[in-house]
């Protein structure tokens, strides 16, 4: 792949990141009826869950006091590899188990090489 492209895309992806992040981070103590629960907690939540599903470690947080930018220690953008980006999207925890949000599997040349696995 074209490494202009990858650029490109993180780009734009990062800058799509921060725009929802901000207007999250001015809605974190709203509730969201009609549930118990504020923004942060939905946040926090799906970032445990991404990181739980991904078997990253920390590679996600919810809204952080103080950040509006998702990063480590340093303020570098979170890594992830194709193999834990699957197990996310996939909702199993498993690149080679499809689910979530691909039923029935990444089509990308990634997505299938983890596929064919036995």
């Amino acid at each position: 792949m074209n490494i202009q492209l990858v650029a490109g895309l993180l780009g734009v992806e990062s800058g799509q990141d921060a725009v929802i992040r901000a207007l999250l981070f001015k809605q974190k103590d709203d509730r969201v009826v009609p549930y118990p629960y504020k923004v942060s907690d939905f946040t926090s939540r799906l970032s445990n869950l991404r990181n739980t599903l991904g078997d990253t470690g920390i590679a996600d947080q919810g809204l952080v006091p103080g950040y509006i930018l998702a990063g480590d220690k340093n303020f570098v953008a979170y890594a992830r590899t194709p193999a834990q980006i699957l197990r996310i999207v996939y909702a199993s925890g498993n690149e080679s188990s499809p689910g979530g949000f691909y039923p029935r599997g990444g089509d990308g040349r990634f997505a299938r090489q983890y596929l064919s696995k036995p």
